[in-house]
């Protein structure tokens, strides 16, 4: 099994090459930039910057160590890397060249110099190359794209390299169904149900709750180890990151 699913990870970029129509489900006609092989690129700049105001309002501070799972072309790692201190950020991407490309006309080689972040460019949802642990991890638009067996992989690695009072962040597209196997689906979004994204944590020994942050298309989930690190619903009035004066938004309102 776990030759299978490491062969199915190995194999995902060259699909993605391979069936690079499907980014027409993106609103591309054409091979997208940086910017939009990580989604719609006139949202770069939104998600990227919502992602950091979510952590933030969750208590993220210069000193914690965060990990940015997919980080891709540093759409929220950008605002990471500037707000962190010195070795303090970590990425995991397979796609090296969206952190190259990233670096060149995003942030530039200063802040790398300075901020001193980790990327490790692995395909196989590992986190083995870190001699760190995190306070907080982010998955965003990951499990949208996986089936359940690397669902419940990276949910046991996280827990494995979280902090005893840290907190995991990931995003879902939830649904009736589950999505079965090994799959990678990409671009393409698949689906799961509320109750088996919760079934899963509790098998990485992880507690979970969903919380009402807005994110177009997706659900965010909050997991930890301590169920009081996670928020409460009395904290979800605060936590809706509601975007003003911008009709494209409106939903968050």
């Amino acid at each position: 099994m776990h030759d299978i699913l490491n062969l199915n990870i190995v194999l995902f970029q060259s699909e993605i090459e391979s069936n690079m129509e499907d980014f027409k489900y993106f609103g591309f006609n054409e091979e997208p930039d940086y910017t939009g092989y990580v989604g719609p690129s006139g949202e770069y700049d939104f998600m990227g910057a919502s992602q950091f105001r979510l952590f933030c309002t969750l208590g993220l501070r210069a000193t914690h160590k965060l990990l940015d799972f997919g980080c891709g072309s540093l759409r929220a790692g950008r605002f990471f890397l500037i707000y962190l201190n010195e070795g303090c950020y970590c990425g995991v991407e397979p796609n090296k060249w969206l952190i190259e490309d990233a670096i060149k006309y995003q942030i530039g080689q200063d802040i790398i110099r300075i901020k001193k972040p980790f990327f490790s460019y692995n395909n196989k949802f590992s986190l083995d190359e870190f001699d760190t642990s995190f306070d907080f991890i982010l998955a965003q638009s990951i499990f949208t794209h996986t089936g359940i067996n690397l669902l419940n992989t990276g949910l046991k690695n996280f827990s494995k390299y979280l902090n005893p009072d840290g907190i995991i962040l990931a995003t879902f597209l939830e649904g009736e169904s589950d999505t079965e196997g090994d799959v990678w689906e990409y671009p393409k979004a698949v689906p799961f149900r509320p109750s088996t994204i919760m079934q899963i944590a509790q098998d990485a020994d992880l507690v979970a709750t969903k919380i009402p942050w807005y994110r177009p298309r997706q659900t965010w989930y909050a997991f930890a180890k301590n169920k009081d690190r996670l928020p409460t619903p009395s904290m979800f009035p605060y936590l809706k990151g509601t975007v003003l004066f911008d009709p494209e938004h409106r939903a968050s309102w």
